[in-house]
């Protein structure tokens, strides 16, 4: 683990993990992008997929996320002014590392992240060779309003101070957000226990709902990807993985982006929650099976 710092101070936790036994200097070169509320602890069965398959992989706390340093008082408040901070923190991060500062390398990201990576391959199509996006956030899911009123409204809240202030409904990590039963997540009770102990052991690792400023960057963000004539820019080659029973981000939006996108391919998985990656294993076999065909890869324990 590294720390890389930022304009104002702010430090962001970085992570390489290189494959076991590769020899080559120049291994293949891969980012990984978590989504909301995630850290790297979380994602280390992923991460070491990766590396199976040759992947020398770069991966990060977003700011205000995990270890990287938190922009509010209360550590629990997911928060950040625009999404293009996100992004300026993913460029300065790759050009920390050989390689990844001026070469070519793929990207597997997982909902905000996914956002993320898309906007990434759309702005710098020359440095991503392949993108697989999971659960990308192109849309919101249930929100109980019209995707005009919600936006209107969030616009206005972010006027006052309730711009720092948890969304409507939302709140702190308690034992809500312990219980297995009626998540949104996954149906993997053995990882969903396992990274609520991660936070458990380590409480600075939990974030929780979002404050309103962060669901307007989010919106913002999503309409600039979504708007015409955005989309049809990419040239980077996709995977978009689907959880047929996700309600956290639309997957209407993901299959419309998908018939825009110029190179881009659809894995559906009906019987998935929103976290593809902690699902039950035929789930994660399903996924990782497309993910070695679209990518040409063979893991070293297959």
């Amino acid at each position: 683990m590294t720390l890389i710092e930022r304009p104002g101070g702010i430090r962001l936790r970085v992570a390489r993990l290189d494959p076991d036994g590769i020899a080559s200097s120049e291994p293949r070169l891969c980012v990984f992008l978590s989504g909301y509320t995630e850290f790297i602890e979380k994602n280390l069965e992923s991460v070491g997929e990766l590396t199976a398959r040759g992947f020398s992989v770069l991966t990060l706390d977003w700011r205000g996320q995990g270890l990287s340093d938190r922009l509010l008082a209360d550590r629990h408040k997911g928060h950040i002014d625009r999404m293009e901070t996100h992004l300026g923190d993913l460029q300065a991060v790759l050009d920390g590392f050989a390689g990844f500062r001026d070469g070519t390398f793929t990207i597997v990201a997982h909902s905000m992240g996914a956002h993320l990576a898309l906007r990434y391959c759309i702005d710098r199509p020359e440095r991503v060779n392949r993108a697989v996006l999971i659960a990308p956030m192109l849309g919101v899911g249930r929100t109980g309003l019209p995707n005009w009123l919600a936006r209107w409204l969030v616009e206005g809240l972010c006027l006052t101070p309730l711009a720092k202030s948890y969304i409507f409904g939302g709140a702190g990590y308690g034992p809500r957000r312990q219980k297995f039963e009626g998540n949104l997540l996954t149906h993997d009770q053995a990882r969903f226990e396992r990274l609520h102990r991660l936070m458990t052991q380590d409480p600075d690792l939990v974030l929780a709902d979002p404050t309103f400023s962060w669901v307007r960057s989010a919106l913002r963000s999503i309409e600039a990807v979504m708007a015409p004539a955005v989309l049809e820019r990419a040239r980077t080659p996709l995977l978009l993985a689907v959880a047929g029973q996700d309600t956290i981000v639309s997957n209407a939006a993901i299959e419309a982006a998908a018939l825009r996108l110029p190179d881009a391919q659809i894995l559906r998985l009906a019987d998935a929650k929103h976290e593809i990656l902690g699902e039950l294993e035929p789930v994660r076999r399903a996924f990782w099976n497309a993910v070695d065909a679209f990518l040409d890869t063979v893991p070293t324990n297959s």
